[in-house]
This record gives structure tokens, sequence and C-alpha cells, in this order.
């Protein structure tokens, strides 16, 4: 049997990583995202705010392949404080961070049951202490986690569920967002990250990848409704000391 493992956001940094460890890790991967997903065998361009183009796309995939590993890692961040967003900036954030993985669950579930698989998402920092601006996204980040506990109960004994909390990650969409204050800020912003972080330095998306995998793969047999922080220690220091 050829293992399948479908991850979303398969695009973007992170997203590139994923699908070269899983592919190291012996699996046919299908990678969903808007842009070409170089890095997957297969590659599904749907928009995961368009949830019944999503579970079309997951069934035809379920009825194919012997899916594995589902990792949802896709994720939107609009840019607006709590009371300032729009609410259907608010709604595809929900919709796109938290409700496709329950819709990923939903047309892949019998697939992932008859394997024993393993569903991981990637959540963030934000998830439990955040910054202004980006009410929306902090607020999927933690429902993510609520539905990971939820799901790790609902699904099993058959299925596990578990979560990666990154932190600061050196991706494209990291250093993108830094470049809004243009090159002198972005680097005394990096440098302020590397002085708050315990290890000294950003992550990179192949170690949220090795996270990722461990939890997908045999070793973690006995893990489900946990979250591993990948955050170079960022999140056990007390403010800004």
């Amino acid at each position: 049997m050829i293992k399948t493992a479908v991850i979303t956001g398969a695009a973007g940094g992170i997203g590139h990583a994923l699908c070269q460890r899983f592919r190291d890790d012996g699996h046919h991967v299908v990678g969903i995202d808007r842009r070409e997903a170089s890095s997957a065998d297969e590659w599904l361009s749907i928009d995961l705010t368009d949830l019944p183009s999503l579970l079309d796309g997951l069934t035809t995939i379920g009825k194919r392949h012997a899916v594995t590993s589902v990792v949802h890692n896709a994720a939107i961040q609009p840019l607006a404080g709590a009371g300032d967003t729009e609410p259907q900036d608010f709604l595809e954030a929900m919709k796109v961070n938290v409700l496709a993985a329950d819709c990923l669950t939903s047309a892949l579930g019998d697939e992932l049951r008859a394997h024993h698989g393993s569903i991981v998402v990637v959540s963030s920092v934000h998830a439990m202490a955040t910054t202004q601006g980006i009410a929306a996204y902090a607020t999927s980040k933690a429902a993510l986690e609520g539905w990971v506990r939820a799901a790790a109960l609902d699904l099993s004994p058959s299925i596990r569920v578990n979560a990666v909390r990154p932190g600061a990650i050196n991706t494209p969409k990291l250093r993108e967002g830094f470049a809004r204050w243009g090159e002198n800020a972005a680097n005394e912003r990096l440098g302020v990250l590397r002085s708050r972080t315990p290890l000294g330095r950003v992550g990179t998306p192949e170690e949220v990848a090795a996270a990722v995998s461990f939890l997908a793969g045999p070793q973690a047999s006995f893990i489900t409704g946990a979250t591993i922080v990948v955050d170079g220690g960022a999140s056990v220091r007390l403010g800004s000391e």
C-alpha cells in the first residue's frame, strides 16, 4: 500500500517543507493550495473558503488514494483588530483556519479510520498570546486547538489528532510582513525576535515539518489531543524579560 498524505497550504514556506518531509517519509503527497504546490506529487487548486468545492475535491482524493495522514497547514491572517475586522474577513479566517479542518475530517474520515491514520494541524503561538491587529487570526488559532481536543475524543481510537504550535518561523510570509516597514525596520524586528527567543534565532520550516512528521508517524502512536510547541522557548519567557 502506498501511503498518501493530504497537506493544505502546500505552496507556502512551511507547506513546501511539509511536502518534502512527507515525501522523504515515503508518502505520496497531495497538496492543496490556490497556488501551484511544486513540491507535492499532486496539486489540487482549491479555495478553502469554497467549502462545497473542498468537499468535492477531498471525496475524489479519498476514492483514489489510501489516505493515512492529513495535515491542515493553510491559514489566512486578516490585518485588523477586534471590532475593526470586516465580518466577511472574520468569517473567511474561520473557514480556512478552522472549519476546513473539520471538512477534511468529514471527507477523509473513512479512509483515515481504515488505516488508523493521523490528523495534524498547524496552529500558532497566537492561539495563546498574541499581538494587536490580528484578532480574527488569533481567535481562529485558539479555536483550532479547541477543535483538536474535541476531535481527539470524537475520533478515537481509530484516528489520532494533534497540533503543532510554531512561533516565529523564517518563511517568505514572515519576511514579506516585516518588509512593509522597510529593510531597516524588518532587520530590527528580526533582531527583536531573536533576542526574545531563548534559543537565539527564528525557526525553520523544516523544524516545523519534523514535528508534524513525528506526530503523524508511528513513534507518536500513543499521543492524541496534544500540542507540540515549536518556538525556540519564546513562550516560556515572562513578558519582555
